[in-house]
């Protein structure tokens, strides 16, 4: 447990970061840009867009990975919210801020049946 404690904070922390730096580095894009090519504001809009659609990606990631380790503190962690029976440690290997088993996702994807 400690040791998936320890790769969650990682987790967030880099996602943080990253987020961060997505920022700083769209900024810096942006004047580069209208000093290279004020008339290239199609391009400029464009791969802002890519850049808020990744941040936002990254947001929701860590806002998961932030609640995996509220779980653990409240000792609630890998038990499914749902059916509350323990999460298989190969899903929590996979994706460690599961936080409903194989059969109880597939249930809310529609599936009808596990994957």
């Amino acid at each position: 447990m400690r040791s998936i404690k320890r790769d969650l904070e990682q987790q967030h922390n880099a996602l943080t970061d990253s987020i961060k730096s997505l920022g700083a580095t769209r900024d810096a894009e942006r004047g580069r840009e209208i000093v290279k090519d004020p008339f290239g504001a199609a391009s400029m809009t464009h791969d802002e867009e890519v850049a808020a659609a990744v941040a936002e990606h990254r947001a929701r990631q860590r806002k998961q990975v932030g609640l995996a380790l509220e779980d653990i503190k409240a000792g609630r962690y890998g038990i499914c919210r749902e059916c509350h029976e323990p999460i298989a440690k190969s899903r929590l290997k996979v994706m460690p801020f599961a936080t409903r088993c194989v059969a109880c996702q597939a249930k809310l994807e529609g599936l009808g049946r596990a994957a």
